[in-house]
């Protein structure tokens, strides 16, 4: 996409303050909860592989652990990774498509992106009741999976709320050029 004209920024006219504070949120538990949960899942290997091959005694159920917490990261940092611009983007009707026409493109690929999230959603917190009834929990350390469904939900949930944002934005005339998103903690 060609650069943007109008920013999306905190600071911008679009937005205002309650853009801040959204990107904020979404920020802080990107890094916060994210950053948390991949300092956990290198503590874990690293000690799970000094303890494998120095001293022959590897962590038990360090792989359960680790699959949880990869799960908890991911859930944690897709919503950030999608306002910030972190994510593969094809451009391929750039071209051909006006200004215009690529905003309605825009904002239908994240109309259906949202609705897609949604469904993933609610799927996932039923799956986590369901995983929850039937007693499914991981193979050696029996750590019950319903938590990590229903974090995988709220993940999902606020990547959902980061586009419906991006429409809001979209519909408002900015353009969305994760190069103006403010990164700065404050």
């Amino acid at each position: 996409m060609p650069p943007s004209t109008r920013q999306s920024s905190p600071e911008g006219a679009v937005g205002g303050r309650w853009l801040a504070g959204f990107d904020r949120l979404v920020r802080r538990v990107a890094l916060w909860g994210g950053g948390l949960t991949l300092l956990a899942l290198i503590v874990l290997i690293v000690g799970d592989v000094v303890l494998r091959y120095v001293c022959n005694a590897p962590i038990f159920g360090a792989r359960d652990l680790g699959k949880l917490l990869l799960t908890s990261m991911i859930a944690l940092a897709t919503a950030y990774s999608a306002r910030s611009g972190g994510q593969v983007a094809i451009e391929a009707f750039s071209r051909f498509l006006g200004k215009s026409g690529l905003r309605r493109l825009e904002i239908a690929v994240r109309l259906g992106a949202a609705l897609m999230l949604a469904v993933l959603s609610w799927r996932l917190l039923l799956a986590g009741f369901s995983a929850g009834r039937y007693g499914e929990a991981s193979l050696s350390l029996g750590i019950p999976h319903a938590p990590f469904y229903w974090l995988l939900a709220a993940g999902m949930v606020l990547y959902g709320l980061v586009l419906v944002v991006e429409i809001a934005l979209l519909l408002g005339g900015a353009d969305i050029d994760p190069r103006f998103i403010d990164r700065r903690e404050r």
